[in-house]
């Protein structure tokens, strides 16, 4: 008899195709922006502004990438025949909605809750494998997750460290 479910995933991916197999692509396309450190003087205090989002065109082009390749593999009939391969975009703007892509991930297929059952042998999640975020930070959430419920992982870029400065556009 299964556990209880853990959590209702009421929210849909971005962008998502059916298929036999599906892998999720988890891609942090946004970020919260970062102010400008203030000078020394002396200012009034007001109330915060939002900080403007910044849109990151490289893990949207790494996502577009993964559709892409999905697609020409199931219009392809030398690659994969008889099998079509879906994918679940996600956009991992902040660990919250890191976990909530990954949970999306691990869902039972047709189903919106995740379930911690007794063996992994009767585990069927919506994913077959994942590509995890370029930020150190939502990918070892994303990592701490996955291998739990033996999810392959795979990088599609070098992990773009805060420090390291990953690219991206004001909005």
């Amino acid at each position: 008899m299964p556990l209880p479910a853990l959590l209702c995933l009421c929210a849909a991916a971005s962008f998502t195709s059916r298929g036999d197999y599906r892998l999720a692509g988890l891609f942090q396309m946004h970020a919260a922006g970062r102010r400008p450190a203030a000078g020394g003087r002396l200012r009034r205090v007001s109330p915060p502004r939002p900080a403007a989002a910044t849109f990151k065109s490289h893990s949207y082009s790494l996502s577009q990438a993964m559709r892409f390749a999905a697609e020409e593999i199931n219009n392809s009939s030398a690659l994969l025949p008889n099998v079509t391969l879906g994918y679940g975009i996600h956009d991992t703007r902040s660990e919250p909605a890191s976990l909530h892509a990954t949970l999306r991930a691990l869902a039972r297929q047709g189903r919106q809750e995740v379930e911690v059952l007794p063996t992994f042998r009767h585990y069927e999640p919506e994913a077959a494998a994942a590509i995890r975020p370029d930020s150190t930070q939502l990918a070892l959430t994303t990592v701490a997750v996955l291998s739990i419920f033996l999810i392959p992982e795979v990088n599609a870029a070098p992990l773009a460290d805060e420090e390291q400065g990953s690219r991206g556009v004001m909005v």
